[in-house]
């Protein structure tokens, strides 16, 4: 992923509405497939606005520990993990049978388009059996091929966490796709 140089990081945090623009450029294609693999294509436009919303508000204080790609990640994970919290509560307070089911992720990357259709609606069905917080955390490393450090940050948690949350999202995988 490209990183934004740090005359335009500068000029963002300045408020520089060009430099804004070249931020959402650099930004928007990994945001927006972020976003829709954790809420789905339906809703994944919202998610990648109001991060990009988020993201501009809060760029002056971003203070260089990390990339700024992993920051700006980390922003559309609180954006998605928000989303899906507000659907969950939207939904079990209808629960109605007209309600619309929500949205299966959608897993497509390069190194998948070879597997058959069948397999990848199971790891989908799979991947949203996951609670929250395992499906984010595959999500980052394995789409997003974020290392566990920047997970950490980006989840808000220790650098431990990460790799039991990973250890046992793989494992209830594993034990998803066995079942079928």
């Amino acid at each position: 992923m490209t990183e934004l140089d740090v005359e335009t990081l500068r000029q963002c945090r300045r408020g520089d509405p060009a430099a804004l623009g070249a931020l959402y450029d650099c930004y928007r294609r990994p945001v927006y497939y972020l976003a829709r693999r954790m809420v789905g294509e339906a809703e994944a436009e919202d998610v990648c606005q109001e991060t990009f919303i988020a993201v501009f508000r809060a760029v002056v204080k971003f203070e260089g520990k990390s990339k700024l790609s992993t920051w700006v990640l980390a922003v559309a994970t609180r954006v998605s993990l928000m989303h899906l919290r507000k659907r969950r509560r939207l939904e079990s307070s209808a629960e109605s049978a007209d309600t619309a089911e929500a949205e299966p992720m959608t897993l497509l990357s390069p190194s998948h388009e070879l597997l058959n259709k069948e397999f990848l609606k199971r790891l989908a069905d799979a991947m949203d059996r996951l609670p929250e917080n395992q499906r984010t955390a595959v999500t980052l490393r394995s789409f997003e091929e974020m290392s566990y450090e920047e997970i950490a940050r980006a989840m808000n948690c220790r650098l431990e966490q990460v790799r039991g949350t990973l250890f046992r999202a793989r494992c209830r995988l594993l034990k998803f796709l066995e079942g079928h």
